[in-house]
């Protein structure tokens, strides 16, 4: 299993409470036309693989620092004028997001792995969606 397959699955659970329709990885940005069909599956907790940014050598040990972004996306509730109001028992975008990091926050995704660390959380509207992307880093050693 893979480090980002590992992370969907400690994030699993929150599609079986009220809230979350779908928890899955993503390769690459999506575009206007998978944004559609996100949309209409939401809420939605997706995470995407950002990067091994660091590399620190230690003797024969090479360890990797992995980044990843975990959106957590619904519809957006914030204006009266777009009509959308939550489904009953919706949870709400922040609890949705509360549960991804009691999820993640300081569990390794493998064994052998470090702890997943935030780094930030950032929101931003798209397409009539609120968004929070939350960054996290876990580490793991590479024998040379």
């Amino acid at each position: 299993m893979d480090v980002e397959d590992a992370i969907v699955e400690l994030l699993r659970p929150i599609a079986e409470m009220p809230g979350a329709k779908a928890v899955s990885a993503f390769q690459g940005q999506p575009g206007k036309d998978v944004r559609e069909q996100l949309r209409r599956g939401l809420p939605a907790v997706l995470v995407l693989y950002a990067g091994s940014p660091d590399f620190t050598s230690s003797g024969r040990r090479l360890e990797e620092r992995m980044v990843f972004d975990v959106y957590v996306m619904d519809k957006s509730y914030r204006t009266e004028t777009n009509g959308q109001k939550p489904e009953p028992g919706h949870p709400g975008t922040y609890a949705l997001l509360a549960a991804v990091r009691e999820r993640l926050i300081g569990v390794p995704p493998l064994p052998g792995m470090g702890p997943c660390l935030p780094s930030s959380i950032r929101g931003f509207v798209l397409d009539g969606a609120s968004v929070y992307r939350m960054t996290v880093s876990t580490a793991h050693n590479i024998l040379l």
